[in-house]
């Protein structure tokens, strides 16, 4: 189970709208492939004059053995994947790809910035509460406390050309949180590198829009209401940005009659509460990956602050539940600006 699972395509919290405002360019054909890989669907659009710029280019093929590759040395479930290479290794550094060596870099930034809300190595806490599941057995305080002392990622070492060590024998990494995101960003960035620049990718509710859509108009992409999937609670306008929803309302773990979240906050050891859906834009599909888990795990109040302090072209939509079944509402203050661009 990954530290975060998306929702599947069709059940997904995140939708793309029809186009809003005023057309600046005649209207384009949109292509689309759509595949099943990283435990979820992928759909790939892009809007192009013919659909022959798409066969003639070949940024298909190549989109999908990127995605393809990422899928599988990224997947901490694939014995050949240099996540289990980690995860397997002593305390002896062992040399990683360029990009694997970049992402858990990167993770370790920003398990700093989300303050300790964002662990690659909370893999450990994973499997406890799976077993728990599996065994209809809450996990014992003694469990979560021993558990807690090996996800340290301050065990986790990066050394000069791409090596990594791990300093503590039960350290495991999980890429699951942002190992989406980061496939979202490589094919954006190979769609820009052939020359396209209108398009749309979703990976399971990591969505990232580049230019207008196919009408010549703003991407507009609506969220759905936790409560009731039929309808929306908000809509927002983006181009060349990313919208990442993560939520507990559907994905949830039984142990003995009672419901708790898959997102598990890696500094108590217990799955989070309160948050029933966080909503982020940002540059990046992997940051919005990244901070929309966070989020649920900080609450409204600590989480808006957080992606305020995190400066301009990021915003943040968090629901909480309360008691009664009430969802409040809390966004940063950007968050109008996506709304009424």
């Amino acid at each position: 189970m990954d530290c975060k699972i998306k929702l599947s395509i069709w059940m997904m919290m995140v939708t793309v709208l029809c186009g809003c405002g005023r057309a600046e360019a005649p209207a384009l054909q949109r292509y689309s492939e759509t595949r099943s890989l990283m435990a979820t669907v992928i759909q790939v659009d892009v809007c192009v004059d013919t659909e022959n710029d798409v066969h003639q280019s070949g940024v298909y093929p190549k989109i999908w053995k990127r995605l393809e590759e990422i899928a599988w040395r990224m997947n901490v479930y694939d014995e050949r994947s240099d996540v289990t290479r980690i995860n397997q290794a002593g305390t002896n550094p062992i040399e990683v790809p360029a990009d694997t060596y970049e992402i858990i870099r990167r993770s370790k930034e920003f398990a700093q910035k989300t303050r300790g809300t964002f662990l690659i190595s909370i893999r450990p806490l994973i499997d406890v509460w799976k077993t728990g599941q599996q065994n209809d057995r809450l996990p014992t305080p003694d469990m979560i406390r021993q558990t807690l002392e090996s996800i340290d990622l301050d065990d986790l070492k990066l050394h000069a050309d791409n090596r990594i060590s791990r300093h503590h024998p039960q350290l495991k990494l999980d890429l699951g949180g942002n190992a989406k995101g980061y496939a979202v960003d490589e094919v954006a960035r190979l769609f820009r590198e052939h020359g396209f620049q209108h398009f749309y990718i979703d990976a399971g509710g990591d969505i990232y829009v580049g230019g207008k859509n196919c009408q010549g108009k703003s991407w507009r992409i609506g969220i759905r209401d936790p409560r009731d999937k039929s309808r929306l609670i908000e809509t927002v306008v983006v181009s060349n940005a990313a919208v990442t929803t993560s939520g507990n309302y559907e994905q949830t773990m039984a142990i003995q009659g009672e419901r708790y979240s898959h997102i598990i906050d890696p500094r108590t050891g217990y799955p989070q509460r309160d948050v029933v859906s966080a909503t982020v834009i940002a540059a990046s599909a992997e940051e919005a990956d990244v901070y929309s888990t966070a989020l649920t795990v900080l609450g409204a109040d600590e989480g808006v602050s957080l992606i305020e302090s995190l400066g301009q072209g990021r915003a943040a939509l968090v629901f909480t539940k309360r008691p009664g079944g009430q969802l409040e509402r809390a966004e940063s203050s950007s968050m109008p600006q996506y709304r009424n661009p």
